[in-house]
């Protein structure tokens, strides 16, 4: 919004939505808000005939719905809920994915980057989260594959623990301890909404004109730190 771009905001929440888009609004940007819920393919395509008809060409997207899970074995965990989180995160990137990149085809140009997560490479115990994340991953660099053709570029990042208000809730509730979010990582800090923004803006530039297929962790450095620090001749003071 800041640089010029015409944004649309699309979620199933419409009032946190328009907060949102208030707050642009106020400092001079163009939003507009729609509706939409991905796991609903019908209601995915006729977003974007809306948004082509009444709001101009769709250049670029971010995927980033996506549903959470708390740590349960597999042999517990709840169908449904596995279904819905399958539904959300793998499907909605699918759905959305094809559907921005069919209409982009026609333009042969576009840029698309999808929310995947540390769970793309690492094995948890959420068991339908973290197959749905690496599914995101695996599905972005395919469609890298079949889009690259028409000039369309599949990115996708992958955030550690980021203190959105859904960790915040969990962190309230004593699901998640920040201080151990805070040490999981190669920098000690936390990870904010901002820093992954700055990521996609990245991957959506003319700056990432040749980068496509790529699933970059913007974690603090928590995925070369788990192998990293798991080592087991682990050496006293060393790094200090």
């Amino acid at each position: 919004a800041a640089a010029g771009e015409v944004v649309v905001i699309a979620d199933r929440n419409l009032e946190a939505a328009e907060t949102v888009a208030d707050g642009l609004r106020r400092s001079g940007g163009t939003v507009h808000v729609r509706a939409i819920d991905v796991a609903d393919d019908k209601a995915v395509e006729d977003l974007f005939d809306d948004i082509e008809v009444g709001i101009g060409p769709v250049g670029a997207v971010v995927h980033s719905a996506g549903i959470l899970q708390n740590a349960v074995t597999t042999e517990r965990m709840d169908r449904a809920e596995a279904d819905r989180v399958m539904d959300v995160n793998y499907r909605g990137t699918w759905s959305v994915n094809v559907a921005a990149a069919r209409r982009m085809k026609a333009r042969q140009a576009g840029a698309i980057v999808n929310l995947a997560s540390i769970n793309s490479f690492a094995v948890m115990p959420i068991p339908a989260y973290n197959v749905s994340k690496v599914a995101v991953r695996h599905l972005t660099e395919i469609l890298a594959c079949e889009y690259g053709i028409h000039g369309i570029r599949v990115n996708a990042v992958a955030p550690t623990y980021t203190i959105t208000p859904a960790i915040q809730a969990r962190i309230d509730s004593g699901h998640r301890d920040p201080e151990k979010i805070k040490d999981s990582g190669a920098l000690k800090v936390l990870v904010y909404p901002r820093h992954i923004a700055d990521g996609i803006v990245f991957l959506l530039s003319e700056q990432a004109a040749v980068i496509t297929g790529v699933t970059l962790p913007i974690d603090a450095g928590w995925t070369v730190a788990q192998a990293y620090n798991g080592y087991p001749a682990a050496v006293e003071g060393f790094g200090q």
